[in-house]
């Protein structure tokens, strides 16, 4: 049977630049994103052209196959004593049975292609009208890739840049590192600690110098 994939209800690999978003062939500016939203999605992946035509033969010829194999039973069972009765047994019998399998295949190819698998999409739509859509099974990985278009956008930082593949569900993209400027600032306890300690002996020292001197 044939099987459509993810690929075919959109893009599944993409690129972020300083300034673009390359989502399969298309390509968006930052600048010209105006929506991001995240979609849940239901597509039938055995629901193909080929399929369908391959359902109706089946169909076609089990209506046929039954018709004629019933006409040569009848036959056969009216007039039991000729010779030729015999013959329209045994092709009514194998006509009956061809219709039997061919009644299973179309049934087979009719519940798969009534399958449906579901999946999620990120739709991001340009300026301009055009609607792109990222698709994938796992909707983790389509609010990660938002989220940080999203940052990009809000931030303007050029340094956000990577590339993804979600057929490998791969995403490469390098984060600007805000934790490490954050925790650079701060001092850490141990620091804290050493500085108390030094204070303390400061303060403890110093009053024994002026006893001494005074005395």
């Amino acid at each position: 049977m044939d099987r459509q994939t993810l690929d075919m209800e959109g893009a599944r690999r993409g690129e972020i630049t300083p300034a673009s978003l390359q989502l399969g062939d298309d390509t968006i500016a930052i600048q010209r994103i105006a929506t991001m939203s995240v979609e849940s999605m239901e597509f039938a992946p055995w629901d193909t052209e080929t399929n369908r035509r391959t359902k109706s033969l089946y169909a076609s010829f089990f209506v046929i196959s039954l018709f004629f194999g019933l006409l040569a039973l009848a036959w056969g069972g009216l007039f039991p004593g000729s010779g030729s009765s015999m013959i329209a047994l045994i092709v009514g019998c194998v006509l009956t049975l061809l219709a039997v399998i061919l009644g299973v295949r179309a049934a087979m190819f009719a519940r798969r292609m009534k399958k449906r698998q579901p999946y999620y999409r990120l739709v991001i739509g340009a300026s301009d009208g055009r609607q792109i859509p990222l698709v994938d099974d796992n909707r983790a990985v389509l609010l990660r890739i938002r989220d940080i278009v999203r940052h990009k956008m809000d931030s303007g930082e050029r340094e956000v840049q990577g590339d993804f593949d979600l057929d490998l569900d791969l995403v490469n993209i390098s984060k600007p590192n805000e934790t490490r400027e954050l925790t650079s600032e701060v001092p850490s306890s141990e620091e804290v600690e050493g500085s108390s300690k030094a204070e303390a002996e400061v303060l403890f020292d110093e009053p024994s110098g002026d006893l001494r001197s005074v005395t």
